[in-house]
């Protein structure tokens, strides 16, 4: 697991701004469909319980509440996002690991 951290940039930071866009998500989902909180909960692909539409939805929000929290935009959907085997938004680990990757190497420059 990730170290404790507070700062903006940190893993841990990042899973409660991806907890954050779940939980407003599932406001609008019925109670079936909704995600679970968790680090291996599926969002695309086998086992996902998200449609296209909601899959839209957590994007834009995801987007929307990563910008107030980091101060710059990230675009979720490059890099080929929704491979069944290489793409970020097959769990929650999986994007928090894709969004961690952006920012390295945004710092890196």
């Amino acid at each position: 697991m990730f170290a404790a951290s507070t700062t903006s940039d940190s893993p841990n930071h990042i899973v409660d701004v991806i907890y954050s866009a779940i939980s407003e998500l599932n406001l609008n989902l019925p109670k079936a469909n909704r995600l679970e909180r968790s680090l291996c909960t599926v969002l695309f692909g086998a086992g996902g319980k998200l449609d296209s539409l909601a899959l839209a939805n957590f994007i834009v929000i995801t987007e929307t509440k990563l910008e107030k929290a980091l101060g710059f935009q990230i675009d979720l959907t490059r890099d080929d996002p929704f491979s069944l085997e290489t793409g970020h938004f097959q769990t929650v680990q999986s994007l928090v690991s894709y969004i961690c990757s952006l920012m390295a190497t945004r710092d890196a420059h």
